[in-house]
């Protein structure tokens, strides 16, 4: 054998080993996943660096995100930015769009995407059963109280200053109509009426009203009465006095518990079928949203995101630490398979890999070269 053939057969072996030798450091990194045995002896370097080193360095990468990588102060910097807002609210606004168009009514939407049936109806009528419940309590606090007691001083006085306008208006009223045709008429019904059942006393007295319209004198009396200053005053008077009557007693006089219930019932359930959107979402919901969109919009998506914003950036510590960011990368880490992590370490740092192979094998030619020089040429 020839001292060339010799030089390059110890080259070549050198490059094998060399490279070799650092393909097979590389797979042990990941390989084997479990130690071996021989009997009770394990096989040294078995398992893995990785496999063996698992727990620490789940431990350690977890440590090394939540210090460094994903922290409240990059979270919060990424918040005060509102790109990430900006298309949370895009998003928003277009699911908005396309909800309002629907022809379907707001339960029927539920339904199909949210898995959930005639919760509407139950809100309906737990916000009907609360409101009632609230003001049956606030009645029954004053229901037992006279009037007197709770009724404004500005209220009492206000309706007091009614009173000569409702004098004037029941004289002016009785008037017209005691000496209307059809007031007379009554009055001479209402006499005759009375004479015949007085009977044989009273026969003087009925022939001469049937002589003369005695419901014509007794109308312009009224007149004249009703007509006169005292007349109002009396009338004042008699309202100021039932007023004052009135307020020394409490609502429970004039109504039940019962009949209050049964109003109640009736008020909240007219009121809750008025008020917007809880009154109109039986119907289909383009019918009735339309006019809603701009104040969603404009409005409500934005102060909600705004005020979400504000909140996770002044809670976003306390958020991440009952989150638990390095807990969470380290159970990953713990819990993802080797087989499929040691596949995207390779696939990632695939060409530097290769090239550590390359010049583990370089290396490896150079050592068997210079094996080959002292062993030809020096010795």
């Amino acid at each position: 054998m020839s001292d060339w053939t010799i030089l390059l057969l110890l080259i070549m072996i050198g490059s094998i080993v060399g490279g070799g030798t650092n393909i097979i450091a590389i797979r042990m990194l990941f390989r084997p996943y479990r130690p071996w045995f021989i009997g009770s002896f394990q096989i040294p370097f078995t398992p893995g660096l990785i496999p063996k080193r698992r727990g620490e360095i789940a431990d350690n990468l977890g440590k090394l995100v939540e210090d460094h990588l994903v922290t409240p102060e990059g979270m919060q910097e990424k918040l005060r930015d509102g790109v990430l807002f900006e298309e949370v609210q895009s998003r928003l606004q277009e699911g908005v769009k396309d909800l309002l168009q629907e022809e379907r009514t707001l339960d029927e939407w539920m339904e199909e995407h949210l898995g959930v049936k005639d919760q509407l109806f139950s809100l309906r009528k737990s916000v009907e059963r609360g409101l009632a419940d609230r003001l049956y309590v606030i009645i029954q606090e004053y229901s037992r109280e006279p009037f007197q007691e709770w009724v404004p001083e500005t209220w009492k006085k206000r309706c007091e200053s009614y009173f000569p306008l409702l004098a004037d208006q029941i004289i002016d009223k009785g008037t017209e109509y005691v000496a209307s045709p059809e007031g007379i008429q009554q009055l001479d019904s209402m006499l005759k009426t009375y004479l015949r059942s007085r009977g044989s006393v009273s026969t003087m007295f009925s022939r001469l009203a049937q002589r003369f319209s005695m419901g014509e004198i007794i109308s312009r009396e009224l007149v004249r009465f009703l007509q006169d200053k005292q007349t109002k005053k009396l009338l004042v008077d008699l309202m100021h006095r039932e007023w004052n009557t009135m307020l020394q007693t409490s609502a429970d006089d004039y109504i039940s518990n019962d009949k209050m219930e049964g109003w109640l019932t009736k008020l909240t359930e007219s009121a809750v079928g008025r008020a917007p959107v809880i009154g109109e979402w039986g119907g289909p919901i383009s019918g009735w949203s339309m006019r809603y969109e701009e104040l969603l919009n404009k409005t409500v998506i934005p102060s909600v995101l705004a005020s979400a914003s504000t909140i996770l950036s002044r809670y976003i510590k306390s958020i991440m630490k009952q989150i638990g960011i390095r807990e969470l990368v380290t159970k990953e880490v713990n819990t993802f398979p080797l087989s499929r992590l040691e596949e995207m370490l390779l696939i990632i740092a695939k060409r530097e890999l290769k090239m550590i192979a390359v010049l583990g094998g370089l290396i490896g030619a150079l050592v068997g070269l210079i094996q080959g020089i002292f062993i030809l040429f020096i010795f």
